[in-house]
């Protein structure tokens, strides 16, 4: 193991220990701040990190009573100088620690603060956790896209790179939402045991998250919507000549040397980084993304079903009858008997009605054949038929993909053109459209190597680009 890679020695060998004493939670919102008054939206950065202004953002926190009670004890004297002190020592700590290390400002030569590599980065992690403006408009599946053209049209091989980048990305923030949902259940669930409706989160998750993140995840930035486009673009790559792909091949070795150990021996850098994105891709359409709609409907379906019980069930601690049995639990014996002889004295007026006929809402259940109805149900002729044909008009438009190869592979061709299939029944149109789509496939590929043409043809019926289906041989 190299020297770098070990991380708790020198000034870090005790990295973490500010944030383990009875002061963290002030420690933690001291490196939140200090993270966004350095590198948050809203830094300033022309004014350097001087000593003057860590005791100022240190003084901050202290001031807000949530951190003031573990920052100084009750028996403290709690005065400015208690709180500079504090201050400073917290200072001191940080530095000693590896968070915090001085710097020369190499512009006046002043001796200033600066966080270290690990600060940062940990700060920034708090920073986020905490961060009411979270991270929105999601890019990463057009991102990744516009890397692979950028890719194909300048050769350059960071570009790759950074598309495998953001294809990981992809994945990674539909489980990070995934988490949010799970989180947002729980959470649902510990309010409604204390009966309470969590108003704050749902407002919060749909004016902040699914207004302005989600929907732009689910619509303009959605895997599916970019995915052919994406293994469309791999499979330009793919199909590179050995010789231009060797070369690329070299460069993508010398600007990522963590590929070594992954690839091994005589394995293509380029042709393993598509291999990637492409399963990361299918990952996000075929796993990820129905699993986060799936904990969005469950969140939004709890949710709905706890408003009603809490508007058709007025039991809150406030309400009547919350109050009412308030009173029983915290009466004595004599006075449960009480309180029950009292209630049955005004439950006894009560009367009880059914509502009229016209404003019942029957179940399919309690539509019973009444007592002397010898109606006789036939079923006519014309209902079947009508049965039929909705029931074919829905499975009109619901396509196969084995369907679809089984056809292709019936034509017997090595290679074959889109223009080239018969497009002149409904049947044969819509095996037209969806040939490229099923050659793709998980089970098409093994089958089927499909390159986009330059080329555009007319049908009767549609207008689209060109491809060519070449069928792979048997191994």
């Amino acid at each position: 193991m190299s020297a770098s890679a070990i991380f708790f020695h020198g000034a870090c060998e005790h990295f973490f220990r500010p944030l383990t004493w009875a002061d963290r939670e002030a420690c933690a919102a001291v490196l939140r701040g200090l993270h966004e008054r350095v590198h948050g939206p809203e830094a300033d950065y022309a004014q350097a990190l001087t000593k003057d202004l860590v005791l100022e953002i240190c003084l901050g926190v202290i001031a807000q009573p949530a951190y003031r009670e573990g920052a100084l004890s009750a028996a403290q004297a709690v005065n400015a100088e208690a709180e500079r002190g504090y201050a400073l020592n917290l200072l001191r700590a940080l530095k000693e620690h590896g968070w915090l290390e001085d710097y020369k400002d190499p512009i006046d030569l002043q001796p200033v603060l600066k966080l270290t590599r690990a600060g940062k980065a940990f700060a920034e992690t708090f920073a986020e956790l905490d961060n009411a403006r979270h991270k929105t408009r999601q890019r990463n599946m057009r991102s990744a896209r516009k890397a692979l053209l950028a890719f194909l049209d300048n050769h350059d091989e960071d570009e790759l790179l950074d598309a495998h980048d953001y294809a990981s990305r992809v994945v990674q923030d539909l489980q990070d939402d995934i988490e949010y949902f799970r989180a947002l259940m729980q959470s649902l669930t510990r309010e409604a045991l204390t009966q309470k409706l969590a108003w704050d989160e749902f407002n919060d998750f749909l004016e902040r998250r699914f207004g302005k993140e989600m929907s732009v995840r689910l619509v303009a930035d959605s895997v599916d919507r970019h995915r052919g486009q994406i293994i469309e673009l791999l499979d330009q790559i793919r199909a590179w000549p050995a010789e231009q792909r060797e070369r690329a091949d070299a460069a993508l070795h010398q600007r990522a040397d963590w590929l070594e150990p992954v690839l091994g021996n005589g394995r293509s850098a380029t042709l393993w980084l598509c291999q990637r994105i492409e399963k990361l891709i299918d990952a996000a359409c075929e796993l990820k993304l129905p699993m986060l709609r799936s904990e969005m409907h469950n969140y939004v379906r709890r949710f709905t079903s706890l408003l009603r019980q809490a508007l058709s069930l007025d039991y809150g601690a406030e309400s009547p009858m919350g109050l009412t049995l308030d009173g029983i639990k915290a009466a004595d014996a004599a006075g449960k008997q009480a309180w029950l002889e009292l209630l049955g004295r005004r439950l006894a007026t009560t009367e009880l009605r059914l509502l009229p006929a016209g404003g019942l809402r029957w179940t399919q259940r309690e539509r019973q054949q009444l007592e002397g109805d010898d109606t006789e149900w036939r079923i006519r002729a014309d209902s079947r038929l009508e049965a039929a044909l909705r029931r074919a008009e829905a499975e009109a438009f619901v396509i196969s993909e084995e369907a679809v190869l089984r056809q292709l592979g019936h034509s017997g061709a090595v290679s074959l053109r889109l223009s080239d299939l018969a497009a002149r029944r409904a049947d044969e149109v819509l095996t037209s459209l969806h040939a490229v789509g099923a050659a793709r496939s998980a089970q098409g590929r093994q089958r089927w190597q499909v390159k986009k043409l330059d080329e555009r043809f007319e049908t009767t019926s549609f207008i689209a680009d060109d491809f060519e289906l070449r069928r792979l041989p048997k191994t």
